[in-house]
């Protein structure tokens, strides 16, 4: 061959090395932004995987991050704590203070069943991990977590689901990897994505029955399947995956409820709202010390003025909050009709120091420690955490990553 040749042939091959090594470092590039999808299992004790056969949550525990438990922020409600872990915020800042409460400045009763009230984006305060995503220039998806459907400052995420809880769980993994398939410019960085159990069948069965067992066991072959599929993607080992829950689940008897009309006057009360085991209590004029001195020495309930609440709870500042806060005592109920029959199985919405109602917080993934035991935290801390993980920029909240950064695999 003649020198021309030798360096046409070495100018070639160097062109397609430069050529192969250019589209690796654009392939690496596109590819090299972590993932991260939260999962919600609603009512998922922090116990429940060592009551019950859940080999899929050992093996993320094993591989990845598992807290000692969760701390829910109060009330130990559904709605509260998950629009928490989205914003970081306490109940009492982010404005969802109970499932069902009072908004004066809306001029009506937010719930969960009323569609308007839930859609209405001035229903929420704070900033949902979504909208700090997409106001980022990120997209983002959710699958039923609370907030998603209302465009909270005038943003919903890029994709989202209008409640239906009768959607297979397994169509709901399929379609978040649908979203995860999607091509680079399309797909989102951050999915959330919600199931309603084992918070139905701990209301109906109690937190320590064969069924929770049978329960549980699904949920974990719902997460195997969701690794497994993850694990398939062409970026699979750059997704962190968080599997999470909003609160516990405490056991409940008829033998442990206090009737309140066997002590307050219905003169002295407006509206109960909340339910059990808490309730918030607008008062009749003037009335309000009738209702607490009439429950002070009640077995099974405490009631709280406004400036009576402890500190750690974090609660009672809210415009939204009423005159009086109820709360049972953890295993007890509380209740306006005299049925005491009706309450059996589980409840929540107690006093988040109570064990029952903590819960759980697993994740592995590239920017996870291996093995990791995290101490026990509070879910304000949530939003920090994925906030990180995604190199976004946070919004004010009332979380504190120095609470958690034991669990990442790298320094800040």
């Amino acid at each position: 061959m003649t020198v021309t040749g030798i360096r046409s042939s070495t100018f070639l091959m160097l062109t397609i090395l430069l050529i192969a090594s250019s589209s690796c470092k654009r392939k690496r590039t596109e590819t090299f932004e972590n993932y991260v999808v939260v999962v919600s299992f609603d009512g998922f004790r922090w116990d429940y995987a060592d009551l019950y056969e859940a080999p899929a949550f050992d093996a993320l525990a094993a591989e990845g991050v598992r807290a000692e438990r969760m701390i829910p922020s109060f009330p130990t409600k559904t709605f509260p704590n998950h629009y928490t872990l989205a914003t970081g915020l306490y109940p009492d800042h982010h404005g969802i203070i109970n499932n069902s409460f009072y908004a004066p400045e809306l001029g009506g009763l937010y719930r969960m069943s009323d569609r308007k009230m839930v859609e209405n984006p001035d229903a929420y305060f704070g900033e949902p991990i979504w909208v700090t995503a997409e106001q980022q220039g990120m997209r983002a998806a959710s699958y039923y977590w609370v907030g998603s459907e209302a465009p909270i400052g005038g943003t919903h995420p890029s994709y989202w689901k209008s409640y239906d809880g009768s959607v297979p769980y397994m169509d709901r993994v399929d379609t978040v990897i649908e979203w995860l398939k999607l091509p680079v410019k399309k797909r989102p960085r951050l999915v959330l994505l919600y199931f309603d159990e084992p918070d139905h069948s701990g209301h109906e069965y109690g937190p320590v029955h064969p069924e929770m067992g049978v329960v549980v066991e699904y949920l974990d072959e719902v997460l195997a399947y969701l690794r497994a599929e993850i694990a398939e993607l062409e970026y699979g080992d750059r997704v962190n995956l968080i599997v999470l829950s909003d609160h516990g689940m405490a056991s409940i008897s008829p033998d442990r409820y206090v009737y309140l009309y066997d002590h307050l006057k219905p003169k002295w009360v407006e509206h109960i709202l909340g339910g059990n085991p808490v309730s918030l209590v607008d008062a009749s004029e003037g009335s309000e010390d009738s209702i607490t001195h009439a429950l002070k020495d009640v077995q099974g309930v405490t009631a709280w003025l406004e400036n009576e609440i402890p500190a750690r709870l974090h609660y009672g500042s809210s415009d939204r909050f009423p005159d009086l806060l109820l709360v049972a005592d953890s295993g007890w109920s509380i209740g306006a009709g005299r049925d005491a029959s009706v309450y059996t199985g589980g409840a929540h919405g107690y006093d988040n120091a109570f064990s029952q109602m903590h819960t759980i917080f697993y994740a592995a993934g590239p920017d996870f420690k291996e093995g990791y035991v995290q101490p026990a935290f509070p879910n304000v801390d949530v939003y920090g955490i994925v906030a990180r993980l995604l190199g976004l920029k946070p919004a004010p909240n009332d979380g504190d990553l120095s609470r958690v950064s034991g669990m990442f695999s790298t320094p800040d």
